[in-house]
């Protein structure tokens, strides 16, 4: 049961006990030792090792910091960082010439360049070095979203609008190194929309995919093999190129929607475009992922939570944000492209329009046949999509 700011004050050490410990939940707990003092403790799971970690004494740390405290360990352990490496981090960080935020991005981007293309690793540091020049000098825990707008705003009169995007989630994603860390609380550049802020640029007129085989293999090899960066992100990337939903839909995947007994994910018409209750069978790859990923996220209601709210869907953008840190532009590539990719070469394999148009959720049939049978071609569509994940499993071994 949890514990109360009354309970805490009022609690003592029996007179015959060296120490009692009093559980908050989730790890949390409260060491009531014999001479009154009250320290707080977080028990958790790194590396198979059960360890704690000391989070400061009562009541100089009252019962709300340290479940803020705990909480942001936890958010930590979601990224596979151990939280005590996390405070040593913020240690040595204490002099303020190394809190500024371009010696944090170059020391995130020291960490992240092997994951990245030789050309791609010096065009991210080139954009942490000369177009966010204007707040290098600045401590990144000082950075407001004040100053990322005016940066932004300084991109499109430099001429080159397209780049504000690429900028704002690399920025985004120094903010998140830094919040692992410990070095800020806050991320300005998340939820900054730059549609209220710059020019609008012509729209794009179709989504970008990958339809030539070869192509795929390096794609779905980059996505797989490259693990660093917020581990849902990751996770949602591999997932969307194997179920054939669209990237809303992915990020408000629900754990009630999975239905592992019976080897379906049953997204409801409220979150589909069509407003049409979706099945989509998984594939054993697919299931075994989903498996997987429940032991980290299990806690929230979505699948893939937000990285700062566990109670809310992942962000909009984290989906292409990834795939531009992949090497992947635009115009190449898009999270909404592997539908059409999936669909081109399953036309091609030779799979019957339909059954894949129904996977798709795209309307087929009469409005009677579609408000009747949802599970349409349903025992095809199993077969196709194990074997989808099984072609996909066999281009990336030959990648």
């Amino acid at each position: 049961m949890a514990l109360t700011a009354l309970e805490i004050k009022s609690i003592s050490c029996p007179p015959d006990k060296n120490q009692i410990k009093k559980f908050d939940g989730k790890g949390l707990f409260l060491l009531v030792k014999n001479n009154d003092s009250k320290l707080w403790r977080l028990r958790y799971k790194y590396a198979g090792k059960h360890q704690e970690m000391a989070l400061g004494k009562y009541p100089s740390v009252p019962l709300s910091e340290a479940r803020k405290l705990a909480e942001e360990a936890q958010i930590l352990l979601s990224q596979g960082i151990n939280p005590m490496e996390g405070r040593k981090e913020r240690k040595k960080a204490s002099n303020p010439q190394d809190r500024a935020f371009s010696v944090i991005a170059l020391k995130w981007w020291e960490q992240q360049k092997d994951s990245w293309k030789g050309d791609h690793a010096n065009r991210v540091k080139r954009w942490i070095t000369q177009d966010a020049k204007a707040i290098g000098g600045l401590a990144i825990d000082q950075i407001d979203a004040g100053h990322i707008t005016d940066l932004m705003l300084s991109i499109e009169a430099a001429g080159t609008p397209k780049k504000a995007p690429v900028v704002l989630a690399i920025i985004s994603r120094i903010f998140a190194y830094a919040l692992a860390h410990r070095l800020t609380r806050t991320n300005p550049a998340q939820g900054l929309s730059l549609r209220d802020i710059l020019k609008p640029m012509p729209k794009v007129q179709h989504h970008a995919a990958i339809v030539k085989a070869s192509e795929l293999a390096e794609l779905i090899k980059a996505i797989d093999e490259t693990d660093s960066g917020y581990y849902c992100t990751v996770e949602a990337l591999k997932l969307i190129p194997r179920v054939f939903l669209r990237p809303k839909e992915i990020r408000g995947l629900k754990w009630d929607y999975i239905d592992f007994d019976a080897g379906l994910i049953r997204v409801p018409e409220e979150d589909m475009k069509r407003s049409r209750e979706h099945l989509v069978p998984m594939a054993k790859q697919v299931a075994s992922q989903l498996q997987e990923v429940q032991k980290f996220t299990g806690y929230s209601e979505y699948v893939f939570p937000n990285q700062r709210d566990s109670s809310k869907q992942m962000s909009k953008n984290v989906l292409t944000n990834r795939l531009r840190d992949l090497g992947y532009p635009a115009d190449v590539m898009s999270a909404h492209g592997f539908r059409s990719t999936a669909s081109t070469i399953l036309h091609e394999q030779g799979w019957n329009h339909e059954v894949i148009e129904v996977q798709l959720a795209h309307l087929t049939g009469t409005a009677t046949s579609r408000a009747y049978n949802r599970s349409i071609h349903l025992a095809k569509r199993k077969k196709m999509m194990q074997e989808w994940a099984d072609y996909l499993d066999g281009l990336k071994a030959k990648a």
